[in-house]
């Protein structure tokens, strides 16, 4: 895809269980980092990210990651075992009802 004039190749990862870790989630964000989708020209102004509250998102790799100032993000992780209720691609209006029949 295109975003904001630059070129976003499609990003595919797995792991053996179909989770998502703390490691991937900290290559995805180093991808976007590396092609420079979000501007870091102004130190008090920082990517914004919005996490359901998996415990991969408090383990270590996701952590440094986000905390580094070179590449810092501002994360809300939300509460635990929660995500059916907030997650942002459950809304029945985005087809989440499948997924939560699933469950």
């Amino acid at each position: 895809c295109t975003f904001q004039g630059k070129e976003v190749p499609c990003v595919v990862a797995n792991t053996d269980n179909g989770s998502i870790t703390s490691e991937l989630l900290a290559s995805f964000l180093e991808h976007m980092d590396r092609l420079e989708l979000f501007p870091r020209t102004d130190p008090n102004v920082k990517p914004f990210l919005l996490l359901d509250g998996h415990g991969s998102r408090l383990e270590l790799p996701f952590l440094k990651y986000i905390n580094t100032e070179a590449h810092q993000w501002v994360v809300c992780i939300g509460v635990p075992y929660g995500t059916s209720y907030w997650q942002v691609g459950d809304s029945p209006e985005q087809n989440g009802c499948y997924k939560m029949a699933l469950t």
